[in-house]
């Protein structure tokens, strides 16, 4: 379409002292190919007047010689323009799941898991983040495969905290401290994670003890994922939870 449209603004500056050269250039704008548009052009007179002082005799102005424009229009070719918008609108997607059965999918759903996956590829958006990846060295394949697992392991754990914080916001009505000293109704891992920034866990002794109280946002957190308070205090209590 900018190819035509720039053809079109050139066409329409040029004047032609003969109708003949006119024709030709004519042919040759309608001869461009575009799947779907085309050109149409006409051929329009452009007369040059005698410049005399003050009014003409009749009021009529002398032509002094006669040249020649080509106006051009772009137009739609529709046919091709509907096809183009049927095909666009349709979406093929191969799979093998059944339609009847026990394992049996209407297409409807197939399509709509098939875009859910949108939130799969954010999940995974961290470990392609240079910032990760670019730090990382390991000379072993099997190395590597380790720390896929790792991280896999790390996302698993991430997402299933931040599903346990918003099922605890939606069975209890209880939102939870959220940005800028607010509350939220949807909680996230990372949100979670930066209340717990500052805490470090000191060993004095052979005893664990924090180098601050846990505070009321920490607790809510905490209960919230049904964790005691002690988590980190005390080891054995690691996978303990509140029931």
């Amino acid at each position: 379409m900018e190819l035509l449209e720039s053809e079109k603004k050139k066409t329409s500056k040029k004047e032609f002292f003969c109708e003949n050269d006119a024709i030709a250039e004519m042919k040759v704008i309608e001869s461009i190919d575009n799947k779907y548009y085309k050109m149409n052009s006409s051929i329009k007179e452009a007369p040059k007047y005698k410049y005399k002082k003050g009014r003409p005799k009749g009021g009529v102005k002398e032509v002094k010689e006669m040249h020649y424009r080509v106006e051009v229009k772009i137009e739609e070719k529709e046919k091709e323009i509907a096809k183009m918008k049927e095909e666009a609108g349709c979406f093929v997607l191969i799979n093998n799941v059944p339609k009847e059965g026990e394992d049996g999918y209407i297409a409807s759903e197939i399509l709509k898991a098939y875009k859910d996956q949108h939130g799969i590829e954010q999940n995974f958006k961290f470990l392609k983040d240079p910032a990760i990846v670019n730090g990382i060295f390991l000379k072993k394949g099997e190395r590597i495969e380790v720390l896929g697992l790792i991280l896999l392991l790390a996302l698993l754990i991430w997402r299933l905290m931040e599903r346990e914080l918003r099922i605890f916001v939606k069975e209890t009505g209880e939102e939870l401290p959220g940005w800028n000293k607010g509350q939220t109704n949807r909680p996230t891992s990372f949100m979670m994670l930066t209340k717990f920034s500052r805490l470090i866990v000191i060993n004095i002794g052979g005893k664990r003890r924090l180098n601050r109280p846990l505070s009321e946002e920490q607790k809510k957190y905490l209960r919230a994922l049904k964790i005691g308070e002690d988590i980190f205090t005390n080891p054995n209590a690691g996978g303990k939870l509140l029931l």
